[in-house]
């Protein structure tokens, strides 16, 4: 390697670290206002199992017994449809769950400043959403680092004149792009964010790398030394590595993914391992990139390692939702709301390769309760209709014959989540959730009301395509609202399918509205910051949205396009997204 070509690809690595470095140091105000709690440090990072807080909790209604009620009064009424067409009425409530009474409250947490509460229009702009759902932030993220990548490759050189310099970037990628990758990812620990964030940068680094290995090769095969030294090894084993790029390239693309998961892990668990050894064999000074790889790799098995769980978790289904409920009784702490696990399901019953795959699934409840850990795993596709069916299986308990079945799983985790955010800094907070992301907006308000919080006011909005749906949730939905100490709470619900049955006997309590459509995000942002304002709240407001990606989008859109005297007299507002199908 020439003197300019280490020294561009050194500095290169350089710039790189230092945009990591200047990542990190903006976080360092969020990380200070949420580890400034003592809590914060035994939660988000370990589960295990505690002494539940004694109360008596509210349940999902896994019997689908609904009070009785006087059937004399109506059901619903009508009210303007500038909002919606039909809406419950007020009714009778149901009983009442306490809340746990915690010994010693902890003290209001400090302000979370973020660039979204302090900066709103720049924080919308960079939200803006462009090209297959990348944000103007992500894209210029991108574009960055493309730049400094392309510079390194064509300054006062020729790729396919001189692949040489091709070679030695792509080469100086290898730890970035293992980094990237890991679950445990140091980067985003760095910078306050989890992994799933993150990947869109190891897809580009990948991509970049695919495309530099394949000039490097091209580049002596067009000129004609290749051929005349095959029968060199390191030939040989540089080819070797170009196929595992191309292999790992393929197999990454989303037709690959969504239609064969299992043969994209397999070649990236294999080709990532085979492509570290070819690379060294290749060029022995590609050995220390390919021992900080080696670190990253081995660092992120031993944390994952201990993050693992096995145990015995009971399969209950929720037929209305098309929904799993798994409990995991001896998991109920070390995780903060948002967060998910990756479950892996030890049972024949899964098919010949269904207990070989692990699926994310985002924590449905807060902690130390004595159920334990819950998840919702919505029937998606093959390996949740078979988890669904397994839980639909009979079994015989203490009490005789009952539908659910105990299976042994892997629990791994937890991970992702709102980062350094602590939403109880914030006065308001308002989720916007779909189908099973309602076990995001579950855990952080039932986090919110039994922790010392700001915030005044919590507003749930769920869309469902039935309103049977419902249901099952009704009690747990109930409780939520009726029960908070210090906040406004609202649950919102939406149905946008035409249904043909009535709802007669089903009443809601205050608080919880049903309506047909789907929701105007901007009218009930606006009301969750005036509402929030009215309040005395000045702390800014939290958007929590989980969902498919198109749900995403469209709050992503609302709250860029929010009235920015309401979000400057309100102290901002901060969106977080968690969306299906990464």
């Amino acid at each position: 390697m020439s003197d300019l070509d280490s020294d561009l690809v050194y500095h290169a690595d350089i710039v790189i670290f230092g945009v990591i470095i200047v990542f990190t140091l903006a976080s360092l105000p969020r990380a200070y206002a949420r580890f400034s709690r003592r809590s914060e440090w035994s939660q988000g990072h370990i589960l295990r199992s505690v002494e539940p807080r004694t109360s008596v909790k509210p349940r999902i209604n896994l019997n689908h017994n609904i009070p009785p009620v006087d059937h004399e009064k109506p059901s619903f009424v009508e009210f303007d449809n500038t909002d919606s067409s039909t809406a419950c009425a007020s009714v009778p409530s149901l009983p009442r769950f306490a809340l746990p009474n915690d010994k010693a409250l902890p003290v209001t947490p400090h302000r979370d400043p973020t660039l979204a509460s302090i900066l709103h229009p720049v924080a919308s702009v960079l939200r803006n959403r462009v090209h297959d759902n990348y944000s103007v932030g992500q894209v210029l993220l991108m574009l960055a680092y493309i730049s400094i990548i392309f510079y390194v490759s064509f300054y006062k050189s020729n790729p396919f004149t001189d692949p040489h310099r091709a070679g030695w970037v792509i080469a100086s990628q290898i730890p970035f792009v293992y980094a990237l990758a890991t679950k445990n990812n140091i980067i985003g620990m760095m910078v306050g964010v989890g992994y799933e964030k993150l990947n869109f940068l190891h897809r580009l680094v990948g991509r970049l790398m695919v495309i530099g290995g394949n000039v490097h090769f091209l580049g002596y095969a067009l000129a004609g030394d290749i051929y005349e030294k095959l029968a060199e090894d390191y030939v040989r084993w540089g080819i070797v590595a170009v196929v595992c790029l191309d292999i790992l390239g393929f197999c990454s693309t989303e037709f690959v993914r969504s239609k064969s998961y299992n043969l994209f892990i397999a070649t990236h668990v294999a080709g990532l391992i085979v492509f570290l050894f070819a690379a060294c064999y290749h060029e022995p000074a590609c050995v220390p990139y390919v021992i900080a790889a080696c670190v990253f790799y081995i660092l992120d098995h031993v944390i994952r390692a201990v993050k693992t769980r096995i145990t015995t978790a009971r399969l209950r289904p929720i037929p209305e939702l098309g929904i799993t409920r798994v409990e995991v009784p001896s998991l109920n702490s070390g995780w903060r709301a948002g967060q998910h696990v990756r479950l892996r399901v030890l049972s024949s019953s899964m098919g010949w390769w269904g207990w070989t795959e692990v699926h994310p699934f985002t924590i449905a409840n807060v902690t130390q309760t004595s159920e334990g850990m819950v998840l919702m795993c919505k029937k998606t596709g093959r390996w949740t209709n078979n988890l669904f069916s397994m839980a639909q299986t009979a079994s015989y308990g203490e009490t005789g014959k009952e539908v659910g079945r105990d299976v042994r799983v892997i629990v791994e985790g937890p991970y992702g989540g709102v980062g350094h955010t602590v939403m109880s800094s914030y006065s308001g907070a308002m989720f916007v959730v779909g189908g099973s992301g309602v076990s995001f907006a579950l855990s952080a308000v039932q986090d919110l009301i039994q922790a010392a919080t700001d915030v005044k006011v919590i507003d749930i909005v769920w869309s469902i395509q039935d309103p049977a749906s419902l249901t099952p949730l009704l009690p747990l939905l109930a409780s939520i609202v009726q029960n908070s100490p210090s906040s406004r709470i609202r649950v919102h619900i939406f149905y946008t399918r035409a249904i043909s049955t009535t709802f007669n006997g089903m009443y809601l309590p205050n608080g919880i509205t049903l309506l047909p459509g789907r929701p105007k995000l901007e009218k009930l942002l606006d009301a969750a910051i005036t509402d929030t304002m009215s309040a005395g709240g000045n702390n800014g407001v939290f958007v929590g949205v989980c969902g498919p990606v198109s749900l995403a989008n469209t709050a992503a859109r609302v709250v860029k396009e929010s009235d920015i005297r309401l979000c400057t007299a309100v102290g901002g507002v901060k969106l977080h997204e968690e969306t299906f199908g990464w």
